[in-house]
């Protein structure tokens, strides 16, 4: 009699430890708000046009001004907007906090690529990672990324003017 007791406790345990296993997968890991440094007087708004605008170069200048970074070659301006640090927060069972780990610091960039009549085509504001504070290593991972960005589709904003 005792025996059979004990396996169904067993068994009532083992079970609850799936369904927990189901329902509690592990840890989740939601960012915390970030930190912003402004590394200049640009903020995200200056580099707002008209819809459907392609300002020249110079309307960009005029504008904005110089930019932090130029590569002829992709013919791509960049900006540094901000130097952002975040922190995430690790939940076991999605509920115990159990760590804050810091993310690599990013960079906020706007990049705007301009076409073959110094036209400007497409203008977004990315965060990349940022792991070097050496200029010419910065120079180059700049140019890397404004390269690969060139190989990505277009961000087209969301439009919610047609809804009521």
């Amino acid at each position: 009699m005792m025996r059979l007791t004990t396996k169904k406790a067993f068994l009532a345990v083992g079970a609850l430890c799936a369904a927990c296993f189901v329902v509690w997968p592990g840890c989740a890991t939601p960012p915390l708000p970030a930190s912003r440094t402004p590394l200049s007087a640009l903020k995200r708004a200056d580099f707002t046009f008209e819809k459907n605008a392609h300002p020249t170069q110079d309307d960009v200048l005029t504008k904005i001004g110089q930019p932090d970074d130029y590569f002829p070659d992709l013919r791509v301006a960049c900006y540094k907007l901000n130097q952002i640090k975040r922190r995430r927060l690790v939940l076991m069972f999605f509920v115990l906090p159990v760590a804050w780990p810091k993310d690599p610091d990013g960079l906020e960039v706007a990049m705007i690529q301009y076409d073959d009549h110094e036209r400007a085509q497409r203008i977004e504001i990315k965060t990349i990672s940022f792991y070097t504070a050496n200029i010419n290593a910065m120079h180059n991972g700049m140019h890397n990324t404004a390269k690969y960005w060139l190989t990505q589709p277009p961000v087209v904003p969301h439009d919610d003017s047609h809804r009521h």
